[in-house]
């Protein structure tokens, strides 16, 4: 692994500060504090979707990835439980992974 290479997170957790824009979809969250920070929600699909969006005040965190928070189908590709899956370009190898995962 290089220097300045991250492993992926399967949940996002982007702490929310002051005026940042924060997404809501009603079709894809599990209950009504369950939000998606800006760069999840532009990397993610929700045409057709009941969303809305908002300036935070501090405090918080982006829910992408967590299935107990948000419907699966509405993750970015960034994050999910899958995310490990698209590790690319000579970062973890999958034994480092599994290492990491418990497996």
């Amino acid at each position: 692994m290089t220097l300045g290479h991250s492993i992926p997170r399967r949940v996002c957790q982007h702490p929310f500060r002051r005026n940042d824009i924060v997404w809501v979809c009603r079709t894809c969250q599990s209950d009504e504090t369950c939000v998606l920070c800006h760069a999840c929600y532009s990397h993610s699909n929700h045409e057709g979707h009941d969303v809305a969006f908002y300036h935070a005040q501090a405090g918080g965190c982006c829910d992408c990835g967590d299935p107990d928070a948000w419907d699966p189908a509405g993750f970015c590709d960034r994050h999910g439980p899958n995310v490990a899956d698209g590790i690319e370009g000579g970062g973890v190898g999958g034994a480092v992974v599994e290492r990491v995962q418990g497996a």
